[in-house]
């Protein structure tokens, strides 16, 4: 199992509503977790099942303290709580000021989840930068997806994003545009200019801005939501993203290298 971490570089191009359906989708066993200092969103838009509230006392905060006598599956999963549909999440801080009760817990946090035996871990780090406190999560995922639109000024912040994160975070990288469906030229947009920089981005992805879809991740959704652009784009990313985390680690692949150096050639 392995950790992937969702950002964005700047505002709020629909981070958490990507994880959410992410999470909604993904072929195994997944814990959601929020990880954005900014403050908790799925315990304001999301219910318990049968529609009781999230207990918003039950999730990082109260990891930070039981976490100090060590982290693992267990302790984990005891301080996560499951969203009406069965996702397992772990809720983050109610407030900004809560996150100073985390002290050092981000990075062996990080550790944990990528290093899970349980369930994959998808976390929802919101606004990422190179002080950013949730950074150590970031640093210990397999895979670091930053999530932007289409505008001239969200491709911007995430150029600097990426020139500045690449020099702190050995992972796959990955970006994924929310745009509306038939904007193509302006996902193109997007594209060529990440085909100009000197980062090395390993999957790209189109998620459907659809704010029917989204309805159901913000507790206002009617219909049928598996007949939305959202998850008709969101079924095929979720389903790339799993396989990604289930391949080797560029360390475990170099490893592998280095201990059989001739191994590949002689399979040619």
């Amino acid at each position: 199992m392995a950790l992937v971490a969702m950002a964005s570089a700047k505002g709020s191009p629909g981070v958490t509503t990507a994880a959410l359906v992410m999470g909604a989708l993904w072929p195994r066993q997944v814990l959601l977790t929020e990880c954005d200092p900014a403050g908790s969103d799925v315990a304001i838009r999301m219910t318990a099942p049968g529609g009781q509230p999230l207990n918003s006392d039950r999730g990082l905060v109260s990891l930070a303290a039981a976490g100090r006598k060590g982290l693992g599956d267990e302790v984990i999963m005891a301080h996560s709580q499951q969203l009406d549909g069965g996702l397992d999440v772990m809720l983050g801080v109610r407030s900004p000021e809560q996150v100073g009760g985390m002290g050092g817990l981000w990075a062996p946090l990080g550790i944990t989840f990528n290093q899970m035996q349980s369930a994959d871990v998808i976390a929802d780090c919101g606004r990422i930068g190179a002080s950013s406190p949730q950074l150590p999560v970031v640093q210990a995922a397999r895979l670091v997806v930053l999530v932007c639109t289409a505008t001239g000024s969200s491709v911007a912040h995430l150029r600097e994003r990426l020139a500045t994160l690449v020099h702190h975070v050995d992972a796959r990288l990955a970006v994924m545009v929310v745009a509306d469906p038939k904007q193509r030229d302006g996902v193109k947009q997007v594209w060529s200019v990440l085909d100009q920089m000197s980062v090395r981005i390993e999957h790209r992805w189109h998620l459907a801005y659809d704010p029917v879809g989204a309805a159901f991740f913000d507790g206002r959704g009617h219909g049928r939501l598996d007949r939305t652009a959202l998850i008709r784009t969101a079924s095929d990313i979720a389903a790339e993203m799993s396989s990604v985390l289930a391949m080797p680690s560029r360390h475990e692949f170099d490893m592998a290298q280095a201990a059989f150096p001739n191994e590949r050639e002689g399979r040619r």
